[in-house]
């Protein structure tokens, strides 16, 4: 066999780094040439599969990455089923659970009302005992000033009628303590109420204070119609006279009238004053508007005295339905 052609190993340079190295061709660059020179360099190829282990040359092998697909458990029907059933099980707690702490959270929120209602009720009971017994007296006032109206001639009782006549602008409204039903009604919170019997007595009595601030709005404008009347028949001297008040400026009176008129700083005048006139019809029409409020007042009386026994009627069934008699 011919000789192998031998290449010195100090001729060789392999320029290749062995983070690059691979099956591909390497250059060598030929001794003595000018490497900056590019017409004199000289590339030969050599193929790393003709060199010998002995010249310390060691080819490199790329190592390949293999993937293993993970081994996919299979279960069984059963199995898939308890989980189902796990999951539905859980959910289905959690929703009860939810359930109850949102009903104890609202009868906690229910009985606060409650306690608030009848807190409301026992003040209006407490109120309607002055507020009613002025409204008689204020029905009664009328009847004696349309009386003093009627009669011919001058009175003996001028001073009463005078009263009479400038307590007669006064016209005022029982303003009931229901700031918490209105409370319920406006947040759409009724349905807090579990109790039927409850909830059906305060929609009632709720009813009972809408007429009665409707009756009294009808009588707010009939005092002002009686306004220019009573200024035409009696002197504003007198009705000035008759308003006064002590050196703290406060009132310093009070009267059957109390209720409907609050603490009053009107006083009786002294002597005997009479009408400025005796116009026929502009008494006529007076007394007109002043029947018109007396029936009004009757009205009203009717529904103090309804709304009365209702709240007396609630505070009652709300203490055996929620047993709340130790409550104030």
């Amino acid at each position: 066999m011919p000789e192998k052609e031998h290449i010195p190993n100090e001729n060789i340079k392999i320029s290749a780094s062995p983070a690059t190295t691979s099956d591909e061709d390497t250059v060598e660059q030929v001794p003595g040439t000018d490497s900056n020179n590019a017409a004199t360099t000289e590339l030969q190829t050599i193929n790393p599969a003709r060199m010998n282990h002995s010249d310390g040359y060691k080819p490199q092998t790329n190592s390949m990455e293999v993937h293993h697909h993970p081994r996919v458990e299979t279960r069984s029907f059963k199995e898939y089923l308890l989980e189902g059933v796990m999951i539905f099980l859980a959910v289905t707690l959690g929703f009860f659970a939810e359930s109850i702490r949102e009903r104890i959270s609202e009868r906690g929120k229910e009985k606060e009302y409650i306690i608030n209602i009848k807190k409301d009720l026992v003040a209006d009971t407490a109120n309607l005992r002055i507020w009613i017994p002025s409204v008689f007296n204020k029905i009664h006032d009328f009847d004696s000033l349309i009386s003093f109206l009627q009669s011919p001639g001058n009175t003996n009782r001028g001073s009463d009628m005078y009263y009479y006549a400038r307590f007669s602008t006064r016209s005022r409204t029982f303003e009931a303590s229901n700031n918490t039903i209105i409370e319920l009604k406006n947040s759409g919170n009724f349905r807090l109420i579990s109790n039927q019997k409850v909830l059906n007595s305060l929609t009632g009595f709720q009813k009972i204070i809408d007429n009665y601030i409707n009756l009294s709005a009808i009588d707010v404008k009939e005092a002002e119609l009686s306004y220019p009347l009573l200024g035409n028949l009696f002197d504003a001297s007198v009705f000035n006279s008759m308003v006064k008040l002590d050196e703290r400026g406060s009132v310093f009176t009070s009267d059957a009238n109390i209720g409907m008129s609050g603490m009053s700083n009107i006083e009786k005048p002294a002597g005997n004053p009479q009408l400025r006139n005796r116009n026929q019809d502009t008494i006529n029409l007076l007394i007109f508007y002043i029947h018109e409020r007396k029936s009004s007042f009757i009205g009203e009386l009717r529904l103090l005295l309804e709304q009365k026994k209702e709240a007396i009627a609630l505070i009652e069934l709300i203490n055996k339905e929620y047993h709340l008699q130790d409550e104030q």
